[in-house]
Order: structure tokens, then C-alpha cells, then sequence
């Protein structure tokens, strides 16, 4: 390349030699214009070549401090997002926990209520038996029953009870029909139900593991468990109420584990009958909070509110769940001590913890339903080892860069090479068009005038520098033209877009009916039937059905403030909302309370104070029941067929949703 580059550099000195040797206008325009040219060109080129040397010499410098300030900048910023994802992680899964230990709560004082019923109205109930372990095998659950202790001394059995026990235990048995469905929407976990008398007797389910079928209860299980004597009982019968008992002892069909449970005295008649209750494996705990853990060194557990831990994926360690009764308090490593009396006292937080020698980072939240607390924490050190490994990548990559950009400069130099040579040549080429400039002037103004002509050629221009009327005449033709085409040019952009725009709102307009529901149900209990035409291409009036249940069907119609564009927006918005909020809130809350929700998410981030005004109703198909709420519209027309008559229905005038938040709606109800 270089001996190529002489040669043509070579031939172009020898050319241009020649017309220096010539002193006409030409060659003297050339010489200026070459002279201008090649001083510019070399003061730009030395300012860049100055320019890039420095920049190599600097890059090397810093490149150590962009790899220090970047591997400390990653390391917090790492931790700051450890920190968060921690503390949103324990957050959720003590809310989860906290959802768990309240279905178990609402369950226990479900059956104490039951067996209180029971025993408080026998007259109600007939006689009912369950298995006797004594004779046949458990199967999971299936309710079995087993007497205290004292009833198989001396001789005795549970034949020669008292007929007031038996009949009592007969009566009680009427729970199996809670037990069983109950214990099978915890089928899963190792688990008991039961419901344990001041006598001494059990009904009891259990539910076993899935490759556990038929295993039959120990001696000791029948013939020797006392009811009576278990944390479980004591520990409701003391408090005279419901409770969770700490972690202890229990056994499972013939297997032996530690379980928590929750318990809770019921009554008959004369006062005080015994416990029910229900218990849960820690392990299947463990495996439940251990799918938590970030990495493979993380773990969780859960402290009560004594300070003791109650489940831990921790196999070993100070963390490690005992029955012990050790309180995290008293810990000989303060850091733990005060952050597990923070979490005792309710609090959520994220702090560093020392844990058997490590250093942790410990997230945790209440479990507030229970009084305990979750936490789960991380090893420090997994983030130093990521930031380490973060700025060996900062470092390598400026390297990368100085390199890179030292090729860059010496591939700079010989490319400014050969743009001379180029300039040189276009130079060169420069000067021969020039001296046409000179000559004929007039001539290539009628020729362009001509080709433009011809050619509908708006974009060609005429350039003429003589000085005098010519080259002013050249100048107003060149801005006609210019004016001529940007004329054209803007009449094409207008027609091209007002049939974007067309188009757009044919497919908008089909967009919007697609998204309310054409499907109509055929069904012998109602028959429901909708349609709708907008003003114009799109609009905000809309209308929806769909099923919260087996039993209840719910309906909107609906009509979105102005016309267009915006109103079709807002009318997926409100629709979207409407059907979200009526599916995960009516069952629980009503539903005013489903269109309170939905004014409060439509009126969050609406600066264009839109609103809309429906009508939404649920009928209950089994008892005919039509629960509304008007915000707004129209009131609906009702056709009683028996009477051949329509009727406005009388609604209440509630406000409309979307422009202010706070506002209550009352809802009403009709039978049909």
C-alpha cells in the first residue's frame, strides 16, 4: 500500500508542477485553493495527533482508577440490591407464612366450635364410629380412635366404659365429617387433627406420606398415649384459649418428628370437654422456607416471640431449630442477639450478623397474625467475591480499550495519508471545473432551465458565480424550485399521513371490539346478549360480562368521558381495572367496595381529570339476587315480562370514577 500511495502521490506533483509553470487565472486559483486546503488540513491533523496522543498516554492512568472507583461503585451497589431483594423476600414469604398460620387458626377455632355444638346439643346429632387401631390398620385420612391409659388397667377395656362416655364418644365422632375434608387440603404435609377429651380419649386423622399406606399405630401409640399429658393440651386447657405451642416432640403413625401446633379448648354443658387441634411437621416446614434461599450458603428461619427459633433450613449451627427452648437473645454474638431482639419486637429491617463465624446479612419481617417473625440471610462474603470479580472486568476491559485505540491512532496515521493524496486529486479536479465557471454563462443557465423542464427534476440546481445579474437570476431560480419542491414534498407527507392516520383508527376501532367479550353464554338459568357502535372511529363506551363463580355472573356497562383516541384509552384502563378488582375482591369485601378500589387505581397518575360513569352489577343465579353499583350512568331499563312493561331501575346517585379519589359508593340489591 505504501508503494502504491508514492505512486500516485508522484504522478499528482508532477501534474500540478506543470500548471504552476502556467500564470493564467487557473492556475493561480488552484495554487489558493490548494494552499488553503493543505494548511487546514495539516492544522486539524497535528491538533488530532496532539489530541490522540495525549488520550493514549492518559488511558493507561486511568484505567487502574475506573477499575477501583468501578469495582467499589458494583460492590455497593450490589449490596444495596442484596439488601432489598432480601428484605422483599423475607417480607413475602412471612406474609406467606402469615396467611398460612391464619387459615390454621380460622381451622382450629372452626373445630373447637363444632365439638363445643356438639356437646352442647347432642339431640342433634346421631351416633357415629370411627376405627379402632386396636383391630384395623390407619389409612391416611381416615379418622381412628384411641382411650387413655387407665381404661386398659385392672382388666379394663374400652367395652367396659360408662355408657355416658361412650355415648359421648359417639357423638363427638360427628366430626370426622370436618376432620377429613379438612386434613385433605393439607395433604402434603405430615400432619394430625384432632380432638382430645378431658377423659382421656382421641379422635385423631392423620395424614401420612404418599408411599405410607395401612401402617398400623404401635402399642405404645393405642394403649399408653395420653392425650392429657401432651404441650398441645396443657397448653390450651392453661390459657383458656386458642394457641400455637412451641416446637416438642410427636409421632406420626410409629415415626417420631417435631411438630408445632395450634390448639384450643372446647366445652359441653358442664364446662370445660377438652382440646382440639391440629399439628405440622418442621421438616416439611424446612423445605418449604429453604426454596427461599438465594444461593446455595443462604438460609431462613422463624423466631417466636420468646425469642426461640421454631423452624430453620439450618442443619446445624447456632440457628438450628431445637426444643431446647434457647432464646436468640441471650446469644453470645451481639450483632445476632439485637437483631433477634428486633425481630421479637416486630420490626423489619436488613442488618449484618455474625452467624457460627461468618458474617451475614440478616433480612427479616413479622408474621403479625402469630407474633413471630421471619428472617433469612445471606453470606457477605458471596458479594465481595462478585465485586472482586467486577473489577478484574473493568480492568480487563480498559485494557482491551488502550489497545484497541493504540491500533486505532497508527491506522489514523496512514488513513490522513492517503486522504491527501485524495484531496491532492479532488484539488486537482477542482480547478479544471472552475475555469468552466468563466466561460458560457448564460449557456448553462438555458441548458439547466431546459433539463429541469424536461426532466421534472426539482432537486437540480443551477449554480453560476459571475457577480452580476446572471448569477442573481440563478440564485431566485434555485429558491423556486426549492419552494416548488417542499411544496410537493409537504403535499405528499400530508396525504401519506391523513392515510396512516385512517388506517390506524380502522385498526384501533377492531382492536377495541376485539376486546369486549362476543362469546355469550348459552345457559338455561339466563341468556345475556350485547352490542355497541362507537361515534366515531373509537370511543369509550364499553360493556363486559364474565363469571366470579359457578353461581354468579358479572356485568358492566359503562360510558369513558370524550370521544377518540383518549377515551378508548381510558376505557381499556377502567375495564381492565373493573375486572380485575370484581374477580379477587367481591367474594370477600362486596362489591362497593370493588368499585371504591377501582376508583382509587384510576384516579392514581390521572392528570387528564378523565372519568367514567358505570353501571356494575353480580347476579346470584341461585337465588336471583342482583347486587349494583351505579356510579354515574344511566339507570338501566328493566322488563318484567309477567307485566309487559318497562321500568327505569331506581339507582343511587353516586359520583362518577376517575377524578377524585375517597369517594364512597353505596350499593343496592334487587330479587328477580
Amino acid at each position: 500500500p505504501m508503494n502504491t500511495l508514492y505512486k500516485h502521490a508522484r504522478r499528482y506533483f508532477l501534474r500540478l508542477t506543470q500548471r504552476l509553470r502556467r500564470r493564467d487565472i487557473q492556475t493561480r486559483l488552484l495554487v489558493l485553493v490548494l494552499t488553503a486546503g493543505i494548511l487546514s488540513f495539516l492544522t486539524l491533523s497535528s491538533l488530532s495527533f496532539y489530541a490522540m496522543s495525549i488520550t493514549r498516554d492518559g488511558m493507561n492512568k486511568l484505567g487502574e482508577r475506573i477499575g477501583r472507583a468501578g469495582a467499589q461503585f458494583t460492590e455497593d451497589l450490589m449490596t444495596y440490591q442484596f439488601e432489598q431483594t432480601l428484605g422483599e423476600l423475607a417480607k413475602s414469604r412471612a406474609d406467606f407464612i402469615d396467611n398460612e398460620a391464619s387459615i390454621i387458626c380460622r381451622d382450629v377455632d372452626l373445630l373447637a366450635n363444632i365439638m363445643t355444638n356438639i356437646l352442647s346439643h347432642p339431640e342433634n346429632y346421631r351416633p357415629v364410629k370411627v376405627i379402632d387401631p386396636r383391630f384395623d390398620a390407619v389409612e391416611s385420612f381416615e379418622p381412628y380412635i384411641t382411650y387413655s391409659p387407665e381404661t386398659y388397667r385392672d382388666g379394663m377395656s374400652p367395652e367396659n366404659l360408662s355408657p355416658e362416655i361412650k355415648n359421648e364418644i359417639a357423638l363427638a365422632a360427628n366430626i370426622r365429617t370436618v376432620l377429613v375434608p379438612l386434613s385433605k387440603t393439607f395433604d402434603g404435609y405430615r400432619s394430625s387433627f384432632y380432638v382430645g377429651s378431658k377423659d382421656g380419649w382421641l379422635i385423631c386423622v392423620n395424614v401420612l406420606p404418599s408411599d405410607v399406606s395401612g401402617f398400623p399405630l404401635t402399642k405404645d401409640e393405642i394403649y399408653n398415649y395420653d392425650c392429657r399429658t401432651r404441650p398441645w393440651y396443657k397448653n390450651a386447657v392453661n390459657a383458656k384459649s386458642a394457641v400455637f405451642s412451641g416446637l416438642y416432640d410427636d409421632h406420626l403413625i410409629g415415626e417420631r418428628f417435631q411438630v408445632i401446633g395450634r390448639s384450643a379448648p372446647f366445652y359441653d354443658k358442664n364446662g370445660l370437654a377438652g382440646v382440639v387441634g391440629m399439628d405440622f411437621s418442621n421438616t416439611d416446614i424446612y423445605t418449604t422456607i429453604s426454596e427461599t434461599a438465594i444461593g446455595k450458603n443462604d438460609f431462613n428461619f422463624v423466631l417466636n416471640q420468646d425469642g426461640e427459633i421454631l423452624f430453620s433450613s439450618r442443619t446445624s449451627g447456632e440457628l438450628l431449630a431445637t426444643t431446647n427452648g434457647k432464646d436468640l437473645r441471650k446469644s453470645d454474638e451481639e450483632t445476632l442477639a439485637k437483631a433477634a431482639a428486633q425481630m421479637v419486637d416486630g420490626q423489619t429491617a436488613t442488618v449484618p450478623v455474625i452467624v457460627d463465624g461468618e458474617e451475614y446479612i440478616l433480612a427479616f419481617a413479622p408474621i403479625k397474625s402469630v407474633g413471630w417473625s421471619f428472617g433469612t440471610l445471606i453470606l457477605r462474603k458471596d458479594i465481595v467475591v462478585a465485586s472482586e470479580e467486577s473489577r478484574e472486568y473493568f480492568l480487563s476491559q480498559v485494557e482491551f480499550f488502550s489497545k484497541h485505540l493504540q491500533g486505532e491512532y497508527f491506522l489514523l496515521i496512514f488513513a490522513v495519508l492517503i486522504l491527501l493524496v485524495w484531496l491532492l486529486n479532488n484539488f486537482y479536479s477542482l480547478s479544471e471545473d472552475l475555469s468552466g465557471r468563466f466561460v458560457k454563462p448564460i449557456h448553462k443557465l438555458a441548458d439547466g432551465v431546459r433539463d429541469i423542464i424536461r426532466e421534472q427534476d426539482f432537486d437540480k440546481k443551477i449554480y453560476i458565480h459571475t457577480g452580476d445579474e446572471i448569477e442573481h437570476l440563478s440564485t431566485c431560480f434555485n429558491a423556486m424550485t426549492d419552494e416548488l419542491n417542499n411544496y410537493i414534498a409537504n403535499l405528499r407527507k400530508v396525504t401519506a399521513e391523513k392515510e396512516r392516520i385512517a388506517t390506524e383508527l380502522d385498526v384501533a376501532k377492531d382492536i377495541q371490539n376485539g376486546m369486549l367479550p362476543k362469546d355469550f353464554p348459552a345457559r338455561s338459568d339466563f341468556e345475556l346478549f350485547a352490542t355497541m357502535t362507537p361515534a366515531k372511529e373509537v370511543g369509550g363506551d364499553f360493556y363486559d360480562f364474565y363469571m366470579l363463580d359457578e353461581t354468579h355472573v358479572a356485568i358492566t356497562v359503562a360510558d369513558v368521558s370524550g370521544k377518540g383516541i383518549s377515551a378508548a384509552l381510558f376505557m381499556v384502563i377502567s375495564k381492565t381495572i373493573l375486572n380485575n378488582f370484581a374477580a379477587s375482591f367481591y367474594q370477600s369485601n362486596g362489591l362497593a367496595p370493588v368499585v371504591e378500589a377501582a376508583n382509587e387505581k384510576l384516579c392514581a397518575n390521572n392528570d387528564a381529570m378523565m372519568f367514567v360513569t358505570a353501571f356494575v352489577g353480580v347476579l346470584d343465579l341461585a337465588t336471583g339476587e342482583f347486587t349494583f353499583v351505579n356510579a354515574g350512568h344511566n339507570p338501566p331499563v328493566i322488563y318484567r315480562a309477567s307485566e309487559n312493561r318497562c321500568e327505569f331501575l331506581d339507582v343511587k346517585k353516586n359520583f362518577v370514577m376517575g377524578p377524585m379519589d375517597g369517594i364512597p359508593f353505596v350499593e343496592q340489591k334487587i330479587n328477580f
